[in-house]
């Protein structure tokens, strides 16, 4: 990735983060959820591609209904990373976990490059970054147990140890019941229990009957009425098991330090493969939000033009299924997309109308779509969207007052729209939200005209809202700049969400007034001193605009009919695919009858020469031509033309299919005199017919 990231500032206010918050909720793994968090938009046209790629065919897998063999993943980068740290072995827990990520690591690897290269050629490119450890995961898994305990085959000296710990154990229970069964014990007990104290065997006895038993008092209890007693008869035991012990933990703490060590001499190759398999984690999640959140991907970098088509923002979406308790996939129709565009025929796109909310949510969706396909992410709109990759996006979006440093909202936008007159060049997409407001309007109508000229002036591409309808004469009157409103609806006085471009917004604030309950008298003045405020600017942008309707009505009309002609164009060429393929299986299947029908009539005519071999002539001539014929036309065949020019171009090296085993084999000899084959097949060298040989499956279907 470029060392230039995108703007702090722009990735808070757009709420990033909360995108991949939800990206790392459909992660497998620890290591895929913090890639996800560590997910960073880039400004590497090639790198976008190249995830967007990996995401479109990890999801294609997932829609196949195929497993993706993630079980097992662990984050053991880091325990790996910080071995030294007061630890000197690796644990058994630990020691597990290793192996099923290094066993993880094997299955992917296995599974990607088993994967078609001209359907998956990134997925199989991820694969090549993992490595296989079968050795490591075999010595853990023969050293360590299910139970996390090192196994007494672990080495041949702790089986012998163990043995006798098991020995001596049971030397002291035996002892120890001896004792307490004898008749002068008895009434001396206070429980008949084996018990340990300091790591020793002792019998509980009761103070006053300390005397019945030769021992050594090791313990007593809280009341002194109880004493816990080692005998005497024990103790060697006791000290031979209390030796075992200590050689079984030196042995352990020797297997434990040599399974370390083969980690840790491979410590390079294990973090490069747990890296890797944090990425394919990673891809797993984008693939599932892409399916969950009915995603698609875009077409990123060449065209610097933008165009969402039906792009709804993710967070609504998550927030509608969060109310509704339900699958994001049923609250679809309640999120109303939006189609924005920009950088085609215009560069600034100015969106004017009442604060209803609709032109903010339009800012924050095209803003991060933007940033979710520079990540490598599908995005929530139409396949046929289409996102450049910026050098850097900036936004200036919502209430930047802030009270610590005593800054009001007027001044707090102005310090970030400086760092953007600064910053801004091509390739940038600025995103500003009331642009002109927290002032007096007509200062706050030059100011963002004045800001607007600069920032095309530098080349940016700009989507910026305002509420001052001093600004929309502003647009018709610039080159390269367009008006657009959010569709509001006068009559419930809600925004239905629509951006119609070319079209400017009007303000109904006297609309709305009286339907607020403002009184008639007062709604009725305002209109006639706004009547006497009108100049002849208002009779222009209404005719301007007309005509703006009109040219984006035709524009949406045209890119209809494109839509349906590429959709019939697809239906035809799948059409046309399966015409060609059930063509090709007719003929092979026909191909098959013939053959089938010209072996029955070989086996016929051989069996009647055989009968006539001994015929009187001219019979016995006749069936041999007979003979000669049908072999001449069975030879003829459309399988027997192409299995002869088979086995014409047939040498040593070639992958054939040996029919009697079901199993491809390589060619070691060609033995043509005897129409046969030498071949190996699973490390074992036959000879079969030409007959019994075909091409390799894989070559068949090419």
């Amino acid at each position: 990735m470029a060392v230039k990231r995108i703007d702090e500032h722009t990735l808070g206010v757009l709420e990033f983060e909360e995108v991949l918050k939800t990206l790392a909720s459909f992660a497998s793994s620890a290591l895929g959820r913090d890639a996800a968090m560590g997910l960073y938009p880039s400004l590497d046209a090639g790198w976008v591609a190249g995830r967007m790629a990996e995401t479109s065919e990890l999801k294609g897998l997932l829609e196949e209904g195929v497993r993706i063999p993630l079980a097992g993943l662990r984050d053991i980068g880091s325990l790996i990373r910080g071995f030294g740290k007061k630890r000197t072995v690796f644990e058994p827990e630990e020691l597990l976990e290793i192996s099923d990520t290094l066993a993880a690591s094997g299955r992917l690897k296995d599974f990607l490059g088993g994967l078609d290269a001209a359907t998956f050629g990134q997925l199989r490119q991820m694969g090549r970054k993992l490595e296989d450890f079968d050795e490591i995961v075999k010595e853990i898994n023969r050293c360590i147990d299910g139970e996390k305990r090192v196994r007494d085959q672990a080495s041949e000296k702790l089986s012998d140890i163990r043995r006798q710990i098991g020995r001596l154990r049971a030397a002291i229970r035996e002892r120890f019941a001896a004792i307490v069964a004898s008749p002068q014990m008895r009434r001396a007990l206070e429980s008949d229990k084996l018990l340990m104290r300091h790591g020793r065997p002792v019998v509980a006895v009761k103070a006053n009957y300390r005397h019945r038993l030769r021992g050594t008092v090791l313990d007593r209890s809280n009341t002194g009425a109880t004493l816990y007693v080692e005998p005497d008869s024990l103790m060697e035991c006791s000290n031979e098991l209390e030796d075992a012990v200590f050689e079984e933990k030196k042995e352990v703490g020797r297997i434990l330090w040599g399974l370390t060590k083969g980690i840790l001499d491979d410590r390079e190759r294990i973090l490069a493969s747990v890296k890797a398999l944090g990425l394919i984690d990673l891809t797993y999640a984008k693939a599932r939000f892409s399916m969950t959140y009915d995603m698609a991907a875009p077409e990123t970098g060449g065209d610097s033009s933008l165009k969402l088509r039906g792009a709804r923002h993710p967070l609504l979406l998550r927030w509608a299924s969060e109310q509704r308790g339900c699958e994001v996939s049923g609250v679809l129709g309640e999120v109303v997309p939006i189609d924005v565009r920009l950088g085609d025929d215009f560069e600034l796109l100015l969106v004017t109308g009442p604060n209803a909310g609709g032109k903010t949510v339009m800012l924050k969706t095209t803003g991060l779509l933007t940033l979710m396909a520079q990540s490598g992410m599908h995005i929530p709109a139409s396949a046929d969207s289409r996102i450049p990759v910026y050098r850097q996006v900036y936004a200036d979006i919502g209430d930047e007052q802030s009270i610590q440093q005593n800054l009001s909202t007027f001044s707090a936008h102005m310090r970030q729209i400086v760092r953007i007159l600064q910053r801004t060049n091509g390739g940038t997409l600025i995103l500003l939200d009331e642009l002109g407001a927290g002032t007096d309007p007509t200062e706050g109508a030059s100011l963002a005209v004045a800001i607007l000229d600069r920032l095309l002036a530098k080349k940016g591409q700009i989507i910026a809202t305002t509420h001052l309808g001093q600004l929309k004469t502003y647009a018709y009157a610039t080159a390269r700049a367009q008006n657009a409103s959010v569709q509001f609806d006068s009559e419930t006085l809600e925004p239905t969400y629509r951006l119609l471009i070319g079209t400017p917004g009007a303000s109904n604030a006297l609309t709305i007034a009286g339907r607020m309950g403002v009184p008639k008298g007062v709604t009725n003045k305002a209109k006639r001193l706004l009547a006497t405020q009108a100049d002849g600017s208002t009779e222009l942008i209404r005719r301007v605009q007309v005509s703006r309707e009109a040219a984006e009505q035709n524009r949406a009309e045209s890119e209809a009919a494109l839509d349906r002609a590429k959709h019939l164009k697809a239906v035809a060429s799948a059409e046309l695919s399966r015409v060609r393929e059930e063509g090709k299986r007719l003929k092979n299947q026909a191909d098959q009858e013939i053959e089938s029908s010209m072996r029955e009539i070989r086996g016929l005519v051989a069996d009647y020469v055989g009968q006539m071999r001994n015929a009187p002539k001219p019979w016995s001539e006749l069936a041999g031509e007979l003979d000669r014929k049908i072999s001449a036309a069975a030879a003829g065949t459309p399988l027997a033309v192409r299995h002869a020019a088979f086995i014409e171009g047939l040498r040593a090296g070639d992958n054939v299919y040996v029919i009697p085993f079901r199993r491809e084999g390589v060619v070691y000899r060609v033995r043509r005199k005897r129409k046969a084959v030498v071949v190996f097949v699973e490390s074992k060298q036959v000879e079969v017919g030409f007959a019994d040989i075909s091409r390799p499956y894989h070559a068949e279907r090419c």
